[in-house]
């Protein structure tokens, strides 16, 4: 299992996100952004996505 805290990029956030794949967390990462962030697609850039892959841990629960 891995995780994603949004907390860990910046963001005052408590939000985290679960799944098996790097590919899954970032799904879920773009699709939070846009609800409850209010960002556009054009605004996750690539050094977004990056930050994001580099907070993505294993998780034992």
């Amino acid at each position: 299992m891995l995780k994603f805290k949004c907390r860990d990029v910046g963001f005052d956030c408590g939000w985290t996100a679960k799944g098996k794949t790097e590919d899954e967390i970032l799904a879920q990462c773009a699709a939070h952004a846009t609800k409850d962030h209010n960002m556009k697609p054009e605004e996750i850039t690539e050094e977004l996505k990056g930050k994001i892959k580099s907070n993505i841990h294993k998780s034992w629960f």
